[in-house]
């Protein structure tokens, strides 16, 4: 099977701007596709990767959130077909290793194969090495994808939709159904309101919470929170959350507390906003070195269920499908967290649009 060119977003520098270029894709091997990019999600840990959050050396192309369809398929590939479309997820489901045997599919061995050594994909003009990110990359027009990251879907949804599934989606409807079981009438505490946090609000609402607290330093953010099921809102910057938490459930804090902010302050405040053998989810990064402290009291005779979630507990053969349908249905609504498109020529702009906080999800159409 012949290599091919397509046109790519390059790091060649952490800390640096992208750089759009040709690059000469390797051909599908065993166990993998060459997939069509149609659309891919920007989420705040790719801007991470590309200041040196990754096991990927640059040059690398970033992305881990996609829906395209599949053009041709290596040996051995047997979950996808060409033709098919697929969401291209941030994770990996091999279903024969022991994690994925033992209800862990969300720490599938695959993943870390994915990771290290860095998966070469392609090679610049003058021969460098290209790696793919978390061994996934998806700012691209085409990439070569293992098949244990690609879910075939058939739904209609449009692709800035269904890109959302290969992250954002999943992890935050998911600690919400999968990893919290919240229940009919419990109250919800959601601290950050972004790409992770709406979701979870929305879940919570489906499912008949109570009182849904969101906790949101961004007024848009906020006013986003409340359309989409929030009952209540807290500016972080002018009332202590965990105060504000527990005046608003009698003393006794939230039932389940999500933390979505990627802050060790969010997730600090989300264990002692959570009632005494309350649940509490923290599904956030601040960087590799970032440490939580906890009160030894509060952590040891509070009775509470610590619980840290991964793409939401899922599997993503079972999961993409489920929440693909719930799409479909109306029963959770991503238009308002699609802030807005990119072209791949813009690949910049969306990514300091990502820091700066000035869009829930931007989405890149190659």
């Amino acid at each position: 099977m012949s290599t091919s060119a397509t046109r790519a977003a390059l790091l060649t520098e952490f800390d640096s701007p992208l750089v759009i270029e040709d690059i000469t894709l390797r051909a599908p091997g065993p166990g993998e596709a060459l997939v069509k990019i149609e659309a891919t999600a920007m989420c705040i840990t790719d801007v991470m990767a590309m200041g040196g959050f990754t096991f990927a050396p640059p040059p690398f192309v970033s992305g881990h959130a996609a829906a395209g369809v599949v053009e041709a398929i290596g040996r051995g590939t047997d979950r996808v077909a060409v033709g098919q479309r697929v969401v291209v997820a941030g994770t990996a489901e091999c279903r024969s290793c022991y994690a994925c045997l033992h209800d862990s599919a969300t720490v599938c061995d695959e993943i870390a194969r994915g990771m290290r050594p860095p998966r070469q994909v392609a090679h610049r003009r003058d021969g460098t090495p290209v790696t793919s990110e978390f061994g996934v990359a998806t700012m691209t027009e085409r990439m070569v994808h293992r098949q244990v990251n690609l879910v075939p879907v058939e739904s209609d949804l449009p692709n800035k939709y269904l890109c959302l599934l290969g992250c954002g989606v999943t992890c935050g409807l998911g600690a919400v159904f999968d990893v919290a079981n919240v229940r009919p009438g419990e109250t919800v505490a959601v601290s950050g309101c972004g790409h992770l946090g709406l979701w979870m609000i929305q879940a919570a609402r489906l499912i008949g919470a109570n009182q849904i607290i969101a906790i949101e330093p961004i007024a848009a953010r906020r006013k986003v929170a409340a359309d989409m099921g929030a009952t209540h809102l807290i500016d972080p910057a002018v009332d202590h959350p965990v105060r504000h938490v527990k005046d608003l459930t009698g003393g006794r804090g939230v039932d389940t507390s999500f933390e979505a902010a990627g802050s060790t302050t969010a997730m600090r405040h989300a264990v002692l906003m959570a009632r005494a053998g309350g649940t509490v989810v923290l599904t956030g990064i601040e960087g590799a070195q970032a440490q939580v402290t906890l009160p030894a009291m509060e952590f040891a005779l509070a009775a509470r269920h610590i619980i840290s979630s991964k793409f939401g507990a899922g599997r993503m053969y079972r999961d993409i499908p489920r929440f693909a349908d719930m799409i479909a249905r109306g029963q959770v609504d991503p238009r308002p967290i699609v802030s807005r498109q990119f072209g791949l020529d813009e690949i910049n702009l969306a990514v300091s649009a990502a820091k700066a906080r000035k869009v829930l999800t931007g989405v890149i159409v190659p």
